[in-house]
């Protein structure tokens, strides 16, 4: 996603394309919560991948900073 998300906003500049692209990086936690808490069976799969995204943003995060930092 924060590939994407750079992808579609390389006319942005400086703090603004990393704000953009920090975003993409971030976990998806509350949007998969909201919208499997009403079903009972995707409880699990809603958990699962809750556990994923925001295991895997930090490492996305600092893959995202580190080349950009030279923006700042």
């Amino acid at each position: 996603m924060p590939l994407f998300v750079w992808a579609l906003g390389r006319f942005l500049e400086g703090q603004h394309l990393l704000a953009s692209v920090f975003m993409g990086a971030l976990p998806t936690a509350q949007n998969v919560f909201l919208f499997v808490s009403p079903y009972g069976p995707g409880m699990t799969v809603g958990r699962d991948v809750i556990l994923c995204t925001t295991v895997l943003s930090g490492s996305a995060l600092v893959a995202v900073a580190w080349p950009m930092d030279w923006l700042l």
